[in-house]
């Protein structure tokens, strides 16, 4: 609110409320370097106390009892000014170090003065801080009314030590609090005089003391203060300048600077949360497999696995197929669908849990959880045969029908057989469903990938030359963990980068081959001897051609022909050979960027035999 300025002989009633037009001179509303952060000027050292530069509370200064000393008191030297049966509260901070319960204490206190500077009786104390286990800063504070006859008071902190302790003590931050008299921000003056009276000609000494008054003619003017509040901040938390050792149990503490951290456990403490790594995340909770149900969380609240009517589980062991603890979870078309070794079902989920429903179970299993992984509308899964997907899967109710990982199957099952722990992920950018089998220092990654053309998929196989152990995708780039390396794909690279650690890590690129081969061919009536006399070839980067020419020899295979990367043009490329059954194989050496897009192969028939 704002008042008015005080005008002279102007008719003033009983309670009116002016604003002085010169201002008193202003008192000290707060102790000047209560922090020692300024050194040790502003304060008078009494006893065994003395300035200490090299650690505080809030900075890195602070007031000090060194050990073998009994006892001292720094008291500040700003005088307080507050009006008679007005309240100062003054507070510190204490740190008692490696002092024993009780051998060392402090407190803060303050002390009020008569018009001559003499002290007015004992001073106040506030509570005594005698305990500072686990390096804690603790506060003292106490409030003191003003008594008669005072004319001002000083804070101040005394420190005190058993004689046989060798252990210092350490006082800080002396602040105080109260209704301080003198601000010419703060003060405002009430006519208390009985009736209206007129005011002088000349404006009155204003007095600088709330509580006080002074006669201006026929009014009679007393110290008030306005309405308006000033805050001041400053830190209360101010960390150290190296980390502190942490501790490894939780609610220890530590103290970093004048900061106390408490060590807090980040499981989740639910008595119903089963814990385990089978999890899906649905319908705004969170899925984790207990052996053979599911539970689930709170609605948005992870921590919460009891509430009534929100947390709950899913009772897949009570269903078809439900003897075998849940192996494997995952999500298809926002559906739950819980595997174990023998089947699968396929829950809907909500939000509420009186809206879930078992939607169907087929007899269809997978144990492999960090294999599964949706791909558009479907959910690749990792069966005991090979990838299979739901959608596939559950309109032909077996493992056989032609579904996307058949092709592949003996190599699957091979790297299965070698007790690899697989990985499963889709990279929307790219549109590839990654399958990695980590072993031996390298990884095997079977790829499948859709094609623009039909949308026919097409699978290949990735060999990277380090153990893949962890995966993320940030925007449009997938990253691979291994070790304490992290690796980003790049289609645009032509090798892949490792490191050797001679005494010190190098990083070089390792180009990879690209290999493509078909499978054994007949090119029409099986036993019957055909005729190559020559093949072309189309796509980007120099090639080496072979020609598999015997499958029942081990798959013998014609020295590499090296040939340009496009032999449309001109005559074709002359490979005269004779066989019942060829394979064609492609080897690209990675030393460029390298693209195939057809392969015409010129063949007869010969006469069969005899």
């Amino acid at each position: 609110m704002a008042y008015p300025t005080w005008q002279p002989g102007t008719l003033y009633q009983p309670g009116d409320i002016v604003l002085p037009i010169t201002m008193p001179p202003p008192s000290s509303t707060v102790v000047e370097n209560g922090g020692f952060n300024s050194g040790q000027e502003g304060w008078d050292y009494i006893g065994d106390v003395t300035y200490f530069n090299g650690y505080g509370f809030s900075g890195n200064a602070s007031l000090r009892l060194a050990g073998n000393q009994p006892t001292g008191t720094a008291l500040n030297q700003t005088k307080l000014v507050v009006p008679v049966g007005k309240q100062i509260t003054a507070s510190c901070m204490i740190q008692q170090g490696a002092s024993i319960v009780g051998a060392t204490r402090g407190w803060v206190e303050v002390q009020w003065f008569d018009a001559g500077d003499v002290p007015l009786g004992s001073p106040w104390k506030g509570n005594v801080v005698d305990d500072g286990r686990g390096g804690r800063w603790n506060r003292s504070s106490v409030t003191s009314t003003c008594p008669a006859g005072a004319t001002y008071c000083r804070a101040g902190i005394t420190l005190w030590s058993v004689a046989d302790h060798s252990h210092p003590v350490w006082g800080d931050e002396l602040q105080v609090q109260g209704t301080f008299a003198g601000l010419p921000d703060s003060l405002a003056y009430r006519a208390v005089q009985p009736e209206s009276g007129f005011s002088a000609a000349n404006e009155p000494a204003w007095p600088p003391v709330l509580g006080q008054s002074v006669v201006d003619n026929e009014v009679t003017w007393e110290a008030i203060t306005s309405t308006r509040v000033t805050w001041t901040a400053q830190p209360l938390y101010v960390s150290g300048g190296t980390e502190p050792d942490w501790p490894d149990g939780a609610g220890e503490y530590v103290l970093d600077g004048s900061v106390l951290f408490r060590g807090v456990s980040r499981r989740v403490e639910d008595p119903n949360c089963p814990n385990t790594t089978i999890v899906a995340i649905a319908a705004s909770k969170v899925f984790c497999a207990d052996d053979d149900i599911v539970r689930y969380s709170a609605t948005v609240n992870p921590l919460d696995w009891s509430g009534a009517d929100d947390a709950g589980y899913l009772p897949t062991g009570l269903q078809n197929y439900g003897s075998n603890p849940v192996a494997a979870m995952g999500l298809y078309r926002s559906n739950l669908i819980p595997f174990n070794a023998e089947a699968f079902q396929l829950w809907q989920v909500d939000e509420d849990p009186a809206s879930m429903a078992l939607l169907d179970a087929l007899p269809m299993g997978s144990t492999q959880h960090h294999a599964m992984a949706p791909v558009s509308n479907d959910l690749f899964f990792l069966a005991s045969q090979g990838v299979r997907t739901v959608g596939i899967a559950a309109s032909s109710t077996n493992f056989q029908a032609g579904d996307v990982g058949m092709p592949i199957d003996p190599l699957v099952q091979a790297a299965m057989k070698e007790m690899a722990a697989p990985m499963g992920l889709y990279f929307p950018a790219a549109g590839q469903y990654w399958l990695m089998f980590p072993v031996d220092g390298r990884t095997q990654v079977f790829v499948y990938t859709m094609t623009r053309v039909g949308q026919v998929g097409a699978w290949s196989r990735y060999d990277f030359p380090f153990e893949i152990e962890d995966w993320a995708i940030a925007g449009d780039t997938l990253y691979l963990r291994s070790g304490d390396f992290i690796h980003r794909v790049d289609e645009d690279l032509v090798g892949d980068e490792i490191g050797i650690n001679n005494d010190g890590w190098t990083f070089e690129v390792v180009p990879f081959q690209g290999v493509i081969q078909w499978p054994w061919l007949d090119f029409g009536q099986p036993g019957v001897t055909k005729m190559i006399y020559g093949f072309d070839i189309v796509g980007d980067g120099a090639v080496s051609v072979s020609f598999g020419i015997d499958q029942t020899n081990g798959g013998l295979f014609t020295p590499g022909y090296v040939v340009p990367a496009d032999t449309v043009p001109g005559m074709v490329i002359a490979m005269p050979l004779a066989a019942p059954a060829l394979s064609v194989r492609l080897t690209y050496d990675g030393s460029e960027k390298w693209q195939w897009n057809a392969l015409q192969v010129y063949l007869q028939d010969a006469r069969p035999m005899a």
